[in-house]
């Protein structure tokens, strides 16, 4: 079945780094449209009942480094197609984020990493592939 439209979850990891290879070989193979997106999560700290927002400052360095990442995706589809292709970035939950932009978008094809940078979190709360693999209703690949 040739695929329309890919969706690539990007995080600056070396599993994404793959992901987002396989999935310009497989849009270039398949003449698809190709779309990134690298989601990144300002969380609230929880001190017992209390919650309190993110320093201004950490929230203005997650953001920095989200355009570091992004940065590094298109510079990754620059050294590999000419076509342009759309990189964005989004505040949220890693996994519900891009399930529902790829819903949103149209996307009839996930590409995501194995795992990506949320180490510890990944150990307790399950990965970003695991959630895109379960709750996306389209199919998804998942690249080690």
């Amino acid at each position: 079945m040739p695929y329309t439209k890919i969706l690539v979850g990007y995080d600056g990891s070396e599993q994404s780094v793959r992901a987002l290879r396989s999935a310009l070989e497989l849009a270039s193979y398949c003449k698809s449209l190709i779309e990134v997106v690298h989601v990144y999560n300002i969380t609230p700290i929880v001190i017992g009942d209390t919650v309190a927002g993110m320093p201004s400052a950490v929230q203005e360095s997650t953001k920095l480094q989200a355009e570091t990442v992004a940065a590094e995706a298109r510079t990754i589809i620059a050294s590999s197609t000419d076509t342009p292709i759309d990189v964005s970035i989004v505040e949220g939950d890693p996994g519900k984020t891009i399930v529902k932009t790829a819903r949103e978008r149209g996307s009839d094809l996930i590409v995501v990493g194995s795992h990506g940078k949320n180490g510890i979190k990944e150990l307790f709360m399950g990965s970003v592939s695991h959630y895109v693999g379960q709750h996306a209703p389209m199919p998804v690949l998942i690249v080690k």
